[in-house]
């Protein structure tokens, strides 16, 4: 014959089996997720060439990101600048995967909280893009693209040259084993 507490404790039983089987599908699910979601933010970067971009970039900037006025500064003539660039093509792939950077910086920032700096400084620099290659759009509109490319194209690659720089600092403290797949896609 069962009593009334060998129920109660079945029923307990079924009920913390229940709750730790519910524990372990959310607990995988959400590892799933997160990796999923890194992989779909990395998948969204477009292919740009990034020796390109630094040699445009360094040529009117420093490693630190402060203007350079020594005598090898500014030495890039517009039609190489437009080709390293890949032309207007290239800057706005640059515009594209600023968006992305600012989302990799959000990823890291859930679980990194001390990347919410980054993540603003990396903001202010796709804003700057934008901006940048919003002019080229509108010198294109007007026919001026060739004279605006060199000052506006070279300003874009510049502040995607340090986001890419800061983001890849910001992993190699808050993420390490995420960082060589970051520079691999970067």
């Amino acid at each position: 014959m069962i009593d009334r507490a060998d129920i109660f404790i079945g029923a307990v039983a079924i009920f913390v089996g229940s709750l730790i089987a519910i524990a372990v599908y959310y607990y995988r699910r959400a590892r799933n997720s997160t990796q999923n979601d890194w992989d779909s933010l990395l998948s969204r970067l477009m292919r740009v060439d990034r020796s390109s971009i630094a040699e445009v970039a360094l040529d009117v900037i420093d490693e630190s990101g402060q203007q350079r006025n020594d005598q090898g500064c500014a030495i890039l003539e517009p039609p190489e600048i437009w080709k390293l660039l890949g032309g207007m093509e290239g800057v706005e792939a640059l515009e594209s995967n600023s968006r992305v950077l600012i989302d990799l910086a959000f990823y890291l920032q859930q679980r990194y909280p001390e990347a919410l700096v980054v993540a603003e400084q990396l903001r202010l620099s796709a804003r700057e893009i934008e901006w940048q290659v919003g002019r080229l759009r509108g010198a294109a509109e007007t026919g001026k693209l060739a004279g605006a490319f060199p000052m506006y194209g070279q300003r874009a690659a510049a502040a995607y040259y340090l986001m890419t720089q800061r983001l890849l600092d910001l992993y190699e403290q808050g993420d390490p084993p995420r960082l060589a797949a970051l520079q691999k896609a970067l």
